[in-house]
């Protein structure tokens, strides 16, 4: 958590954003799953974000190295300060 990733999109646009929580969704786990299913919700200021709304590519930090290929999305920053983009990644 507190970390910064980037995203590097198939069509070329990266983004670089923190990752602000880790959300476990038992509910939506699949029966027999060996783990059960998350999301990791990313932020950044609304001006870095631009028009960057997400989509298909690989994330990478700095010690962990790059994971994907995988989808992100831009979603509403819902319970985060004004002027904050989110974006969402969700395994199950």
């Amino acid at each position: 958590m507190g970390e910064p990733f980037t995203f590097h999109d198939q069509d070329g646009p990266t983004l670089t954003a923190t990752l602000a929580r880790c959300d476990e969704h038992p509910r939506a786990t699949m029966p027999g799953s060996a783990r059960t299913a998350f999301g990791l919700v990313f932020t950044c200021p609304v001006e870095t974000a631009g028009a960057y709304r997400g989509g298909h590519g690989v994330l990478a930090h700095g010690t962990l190295g790059e994971f994907g290929p995988l989808y992100v999305e831009r979603i509403l920053p819902l319970g985060l300060p004004p002027g904050t983009a989110a974006y969402q990644a969700v395994f199950s």
